[in-house]
């Protein structure tokens, strides 16, 4: 015991060196440690938020960019008539359709005959609609098959030039192209076509199911059976 202690005060200087040099060491190791936690937090937690908040601000100004690109739709105004709940003048935008407008009139009646419209007609300004009533016949002017012009003005363009329809050539496409024709008066002329032979007169239309005196009359300057 005596020798250690004799050792020990022998190697004091020595002892307190290596000491030392532990704790400056164990500080070094320790500040080393901090620094690479430090380091390493950075790199995990803020280079993504960073990166994150980047994606955000580039999406929103994609977004943006792309909104400013949409024309915005304009604002139109229809008259709705005949077998709707709520007959009246309506205030609609041009990306809206037929059935958007007659679903603003409260709907369809239960007498309306939805059969002679295009409920997917996209709406113009100022146009005018006309739901039929079952059994009722619409005029060339109210029909809303297809996007087509006043009855007057087909009739005068089709004159100028010369252009007519045939009705014992022309196809299910080709008869539509008739203003107040829709699929179903194209198939009933095909039909009857087929079980009675071509037509002699343009008169004869009359006798298909569905078309009568008003429709023959405002289609008849459109028309042709010569060969």
């Amino acid at each position: 015991m005596n020798d250690m202690k004799k050792w020990i005060q022998k190697n004091r200087l020595f002892l307190s060196v290596i000491a030392l040099s532990l704790v400056l060491v164990v500080m070094i190791s320790t500040l080393i440690i901090l620094l690479f936690t430090q380091q390493s937090s950075e790199n995990i937690v803020v280079e993504p938020l960073e990166e994150s908040r980047s994606k955000e601000e580039q999406q929103l100004e994609k977004e943006e960019s792309s909104k400013k690109k949409e024309p915005s739709p304009e604002k139109l105004v229809v008259d709705i008539k005949g077998a709707v709940k709520n007959p009246g003048v309506y205030g609609v935008t041009s990306d809206m359709r037929l059935i958007d407008a007659i679903n603003l009139a409260g709907g369809f009646t239960g007498e309306a005959d939805q059969s002679q419209m295009n409920l997917a007609l996209r709406l113009t300004d100022q146009l005018m609609i006309y739901v039929p009533k079952n059994g009722e016949e619409l005029t060339m002017e109210q029909s809303l098959k297809q996007p087509v012009k006043s009855g007057e003005k087909v009739n005068e363009e089709v004159a100028s030039k010369g252009l007519k329809v045939n009705l014992n050539t022309a196809s299910v496409a080709e008869l539509q192209t008739l203003a107040g024709v829709g699929l179903k008066k194209a198939e009933d002329i095909i039909l009857y076509r087929e079980e009675n032979g071509s037509f002699q007169q343009i008169e004869e239309l009359t006798k298909v199911s569905g078309i009568g005196e008003k429709t023959y009359e405002a289609l008849k300057e459109q028309l042709t059976v010569d060969e």
